[in-house]
Parts: structure tokens; C-alpha cells; sequence
């Protein structure tokens, strides 16, 4: 990919972290952050990956919130971009986090069994004792 559609990835995945936490006063938004930004060769569309802390409630809530505020975001990043066209903004959960959640947690759990059976411990008394 080239190092003018990486730049503005970077640009626009700022632009939206910052605007849904200063801007935006939708209380369907909890905790949201903002986790890729996928921008078309073409510049026409750019997919914005997201998480938000809660569960799948929490997620639809929020992806409702993002869906409706989508015109006036794109519109606060078209202001800022030095192009002739501004991309078509849409809101995607980024699954990828819940799924390294998931294996943390049983790898967490897996390793907490053998942590709990304990190591087992070898006899290193060499005959020196002192009383």
C-alpha cells in the first residue's frame, strides 16, 4: 500500500478517536475505541473498525450510535483531508479484539491449573543441617 493512502489511514483513524470523544454526545457510545481504518485505493470508501468495552448489547447500542452519527463524522473528516473526494465513512466491529479476549482467557485458564497443581519441587537437601 502506498505511503499516501497509510498517511491518511493514520489521519482519519485520529480524526474519528477524536471526535467520538470530544464531539460526539451520544449516550449509546460507551467506551468506543478505534481500532483500524481501512481506506479504498480509490479513496471512495473506508471502513473504521471499532471496539467498545461491554458486551453484545453494549456492541449493537453503540454501532446504532456510530450508524447515525456517520454523516456528521465524515463530514468533520472531509473537512480536515487535502482531497478532491471525501471517502464514504462505515462502522465495523472489529472482532479480532473479543477473539484475543477469548484465548487469553483460556490460556489463562489452562495455565492457572497447572499454576495452582504447583511445580513440582525437587529434594535439594545436600546433608548439611544445622540445628
Amino acid at each position: 500500500m502506498g505511503y499516501k493512502i497509510e498517511r491518511l489511514q493514520q489521519v482519519i483513524k485520529l480524526k474519528v478517536s477524536q471526535i467520538i470523544l470530544r464531539e460526539v454526545q451520544d449516550p449509546r457510545i460507551g467506551l468506543v475505541t478505534i481500532t483500524f481504518v481501512k481506506l479504498a485505493k480509490d479513496l471512495s470508501t473506508c471502513v473504521v473498525g471499532f471496539s467498545v468495552l461491554g458486551g453484545a448489547g453494549e456492541r449493537s447500542k453503540c454501532q446504532h450510535a456510530l450508524d447515525d452519527a456517520r454523516g456528521w463524522i465524515q463530514r468533520e473528516v472531509a473537512s480536515i483531508l487535502r482531497t478532491k473526494r471525501a471517502p464514504q465513512l462505515s462502522f465495523k466491529f472489529d472482532e479480532s479484539i473479543e477473539g484475543s479476549a477469548r484465548i487469553a482467557e483460556l490460556l489463562r485458564k489452562e495455565l492457572g491449573d497447572e499454576v495452582d497443581a504447583g511445580p513440582a519441587v525437587a529434594d535439594t537437601d545436600d546433608g548439611d543441617e544445622e540445628s
